[in-house]
């Protein structure tokens, strides 16, 4: 439980998601803050629901591996990705990090084709991260 409440705080800073936990705002700078955070939780954040594919579908395809997923198999779905679109349980990973997404929370840039991002490195995508307290 340790090591999971540890990545996810890695994978989901407290400082991406809300402005209370950023220092040194002023009020411009934590309005502009709060719109940001907002967009980015409503487009793009999602969490991956895992399922058996049914036993009569003729299976499916990783999106991370290119594997197959057979009928009966479980797999993860992440609406925000596409609607038919799977992955393998131990494939649904950070596209740059390629760590586990923990809880299955992932963020998804628009147009992405099924690309997943944990959220630090989605907030990476969009803004540049300070080196010295790792806010964006």
């Amino acid at each position: 439980e340790r090591h999971r409440l540890r990545e996810l705080l890695r994978q989901l800073p407290p400082h991406d998601l809300e402005p209370q936990f950023c220092h040194d705002l002023d009020e411009v700078e934590r309005r502009e803050f709060k719109l940001f955070a907002q967009r980015r939780k409503r487009e793009n954040l999602g969490q991956g629901s895992v399922r058996p594919l049914p036993l009569t579908s003729a299976g499916a395809v990783c999106q991370q591996c290119g594997g197959a997923v057979r009928g009966g198999s479980l797999a993860v779905f992440a609406a925000r990705a596409g609607l038919g679109l799977c992955w393998h349980p131990r494939c649904f990973r950070c596209q740059h990090c390629q760590q586990p997404l923990v809880d299955l929370l992932y963020f998804c840039p628009a147009a992405a084709g099924g690309r997943l991002l944990c959220g630090r490195h989605h907030g990476e995508s969009l803004r540049a991260r300070c080196p010295g307290c790792d806010e964006v």
